[in-house]
């Protein structure tokens, strides 16, 4: 009995000392749940979108009105000195004009298209003119044309030039485009001059044909715009539809009472090309004259026709390049 008893406290003893020696679970402190922290992502983000600025306007600044304060009256009803130039209606349709066309004394009777010479233009064919220089202020013109276009207007280019000194070379140029009123205006007028004096090349009036000038090159008015606004007028003949009318002021040639003037009509008046026989040989201008098989048609120089020169206030004498004979 006492022998199990003994084993049994040994058995005891050792069982406690193996609780003893073996390592408690310690108990696990409690973990805060578990945050998720939300991540940031970047907005893709666009350039803006650039937005085109116009520049501001100018201001408009209204051109200065014309004002015209001398405005031409009637041409007087009679008198006046008459300017007389061949015509070429009744030999239109022979592709010819038999006299008038000198080119190489400055003469042009050429209302012809180029080459063929087949479109006659009658609005470009001058039959006459008449001028009046009385007035204290202005010096008159009526031209007359053998007719007018399909469109029953005169819509060539119709000038006057002035030789002031009687030398035969030109000194003002006054042209008319395409004019279309029967009140008298500026529009589409224009005044120039030749302020270097080449005009007629070396020889005035007799073809140079190598002339290397630069004819008007200077505009001195400009459909109301110069030193006078009033200084040139035109408008269409009310009583004629085959006539304009010029006028311009005695000013513009410093009140000579002396010179002369002719009168051009043209498609194209050039002023640079002044004179004609001087800017372009006979052989490549051609001529209106079947005669003269050598340079017949008519070739660079075409739809166009001018005048002898009209002695204003006196009489020519026989030398005066370009005047017209005298009778």
């Amino acid at each position: 009995m006492k022998k199990s008893y003994i084993s049994f406290s040994v058995i005891l003893i050792c069982g406690l000392i193996l609780a003893a020696c073996t390592p408690q679970s310690q108990p696990q402190a409690p973990q805060p749940p578990a945050v998720e922290v939300p991540t940031t992502q970047p907005q893709a983000t666009e350039p803006p979108t650039a937005v085109p600025v116009s520049p501001a306007p100018s201001p408009t600044v209204a051109a200065p009105s014309i004002k015209h304060t001398d405005v031409p009256g009637d041409l007087p009803a009679k008198g006046g000195l008459n300017l007389g130039d061949n015509t070429i209606t009744s030999q239109a349709d022979k592709q010819r004009a038999l006299n008038g066309d000198g080119f190489t004394d400055g003469r042009l009777e050429r209302p012809f298209n180029a080459d063929t010479m087949d479109v006659f233009s009658q609005f470009l064919d001058i039959t006459g003119a008449t001028f009046y220089a009385d007035d204290a202020t202005w010096v008159y013109s009526n031209i007359t044309l053998a007719g007018v276009d399909a469109n029953n207007a005169l819509s060539g280019k119709y000038g006057l030039e002035l030789d002031l000194n009687q030398d035969g070379r030109g000194d003002f140029l006054i042209l008319a485009d395409h004019p279309s009123s029967k009140d008298w205006t500026t529009d589409g007028v224009q005044v120039f001059s030749d302020a270097n004096h080449d005009v007629g090349g070396s020889r005035p009036f007799v073809s140079d044909s190598t002339a290397t000038g630069d004819g008007y090159e200077t505009l001195v008015f400009d459909q109301g715009k110069g030193d006078d606004p009033d200084i040139a007028w035109v408008r269409l003949n009310s009583n004629d539809p085959n006539s304009i009318q010029f006028a311009f002021k005695k000013s513009l040639i410093n009140n000579e009472k002396t010179f002369l003037v002719g009168v051009w009509a043209g498609a194209d008046l050039n002023p640079a090309l002044f004179d004609y026989n001087d800017h372009f040989t006979h052989a490549q201008a051609g001529a209106a004259l079947k005669s003269l098989t050598e340079f017949y048609p008519i070739k660079a120089v075409f739809n166009i026709d001018n005048t002898c020169r009209l002695g204003i206030g006196f009489t020519p004498a026989g030398n005066v390049p370009g005047a017209c004979p005298t009778k």
